[in-house]
Formats: C-alpha cells, structure tokens, sequence
C-alpha cells in the first residue's frame, strides 16, 4: 500500500470522528456508542465494533437492528473532502436493490455513492439482510428502518451532516424500499419499521425520497417473477396485509416529495409502474416527478458510466440542496 493510499484511509477516518479509548481494534463514535466496522467479518458474529476504511475511501459502520448481524446490518459512509460547517452538507441514504435477494449488496452502488459524494452530497450507502441470508418479511424492513434511524448517530460523529435535509434514493428493489422508507411515520403502530413510541415518529423525516427503476407497484411486479412474492411471503390474495404496509402505491403520502427515474426500456420493472405512481401521488396532492429515460434499461439508473447519469446526478443534488420546487420548475432533460 502507497504512502498516499495510507493517508487517503486515515484521512477517511479522522471526518468520521474520534478513536474511542477501550478494546483494542475498537472505534466508537460519539454518538451512541456506534463503532464502525472494516466489513464482513470471518470471526463470530458479535456486535463489537472495529473501525476502518474501505477501498474508495468511504467508512464502514455498524447500526443497531434486531438481533443485528454485524456482516450485513452496517453501511458505508461517504462524505464530501474539503471543511464543512456544522449541518450544511445533505445526506443521501442510498439503498441497492437486487430482488431483495441476497445475490446483490451494497457494493454495485458504490459508483454511485462516490458519484453523489463528489458532487458534494454525503451519502449513507446501506446494507440490510435479503431473502436468503435472513431477510424477507419483516426483517428486511425492520433493518432498512433501523439504518434511517441511525442518521442521527452518523451526524454525531460527523457534525457537516444536515439531518433535516435527507433523501432517501433507491435503484429497483430499493427503490420500492425507499419509497416505503420516506413514508413510514404514516405506518400504523406495531407494523414493521415502526421504532418509536405511541404518538412519536421516526428519528429522521426524510425531504423526499427518489425511485430509480423501482418496484413502485409490487401487486403488479408479484406477477412477473417471484421476487415481490419471496420478499412478502405471498401474492396479494394471500397476505393483502403486508402488501398494505409495504405496497408504495397503495402507501402514497401526500406530504412527501418522490422522483421517478424509469427506463422505458425497463424489461424488469415496467415503465408503467412510474407513470401509474406518479398519477396516483399528484391525483392524493403529493409533489411528485417522472424523469423518464428514453431507451434505457433497468440498470441504467445506477450506471454512471451512462449517457444519462449527468442528469440523474444532477436532479439528485437539486433536489438535496434546493429542494422539490426547483427541481420540478426546471425538470431534467
């Protein structure tokens, strides 16, 4: 490893905060007392926390969850180079997708986390366990829950965050969960991702929240593949109850902001899912946007490398740093 490479870690690591003083190999932040992790361990599961930088520079934490495993309840931090001020710089909470299956992770955002990060945005890229590696109905939500909780916590440890300015982002599974995300404080009380309190709420309210190629209609999705069916447990017939909670279009909050960026070529998720969505949410009085990408395919969105991640990049950190109205007065071409 380079001298430069040593000090872009260290570097990575002194934004995140201070060295606890304790357990050896052990960093705690702050806030909480929440460690960050080097990534998936080969030891025991256990929640002690370690602290390190990954390969492009971001930091790796841990969140609390439920009988939490430490090898998939975390997140990598991202956050803009240079000096901040206290609260100024917004957060991105970016959720992969992948069928909620555990065949994808968190690691094919990364281009776009860093993409985000040097526009000038931080982002909380997060990992949450899936169908087939203790995932499914409720788990999956729970933890994704847990993981916007956690916003707080990463604000301590590093103050630029502005937790009144964050959005949520997901590409096509967690774009679904994004959608659910932003819109939990409408859950009823003992659904899951509900972590507060009766006549409380969530810890973070998200600003808006952006849908790349997602699962915005999973009635419709459950009929195309088994995906929405392993992640529920069931088709709508069988379990209508969890679909009510989780089911975007059926969970529309008319208070909260949403994009809708959609391939028309999308041979995984259809278009129409955007479109239906986006009807329905200004039809209930919910500010909401397509950006539809013309030829594109279901990866798309999460590809920087394409023609259209300018534009994608672009109305994502409009969003952030201006808000709704701007990006709806001069939408992206």
């Amino acid at each position: 490893m380079t001298k430069q490479r040593v000090t872009q870690m260290l570097g990575a690591l002194f934004l995140v905060g201070s060295l606890c003083v304790g357990a050896a190999g052990c960093a705690v932040f702050p806030a909480e007392g929440i460690g960050v992790s080097t990534g998936p361990s080969t030891t025991p599961r256990t929640p002690k926390p370690s602290t390190g930088a990954t390969a492009d520079d971001s930091v790796r934490v841990t969140y609390p969850a439920p009988n939490a495993d430490p090898n998939q309840n975390f997140g990598d931090l991202y956050l803009p180079r240079g000096r901040h001020e206290p609260g100024t710089v917004p957060l991105v909470v970016l959720i992969h997708g992948g069928g909620w299956k555990n065949r994808a992770s968190l690691k094919y955002m990364a281009d776009v986390a860093a993409g985000l990060r040097d526009a000038g945005l931080a982002v909380w890229n997060i990992e949450y366990r899936r169908v087939g590696s203790g995932g499914g109905w409720s788990t999956t939500f729970t933890d994704v829950g847990n993981a916007v909780d956690h916003v707080p916590a990463l604000a301590g440890a590093a103050p630029m965050l502005d937790t009144a300015n964050v959005i949520l982002v997901g590409h096509s599974a967690g774009g679904q969960l994004a959608a659910w995300a932003a819109t939990r404080r409408t859950l009823p009380q003992g659904a899951p991702g509900v972590t507060w309190a009766p006549g409380g709420g969530p810890s973070v309210t998200p600003r808006a929240f952006v849908s790349m190629a997602g699962v915005l209609d999973m009635r419709t999705s459950s009929r195309l593949n088994d995906h929405v069916r392993n992640a529920l447990g069931g088709m709508p017939d069988q379990v209508p109850d969890r679909y009510a909670l989780a089911n975007p279009i059926q969970r529309i909050d008319p208070a909260m902001p949403s994009v809708a960026i959609h391939g028309s070529k999308d041979a995984v998720v259809p278009a129409s899912e955007a479109t239906a969505f986006v009807d329905a949410a200004r039809e209930q009085g919910a500010p909401s946007l397509l950006m539809q990408l013309n030829g594109a395919g279901h990866g798309t969105p999460a590809t920087t490398r394409s023609r259209w991640w300018p534009a994608i990049r672009d109305a994502i950190v409009t969003l952030a740093t201006r808000g709704f109205g701007a990006l709806a007065a001069s939408p992206p071409r």
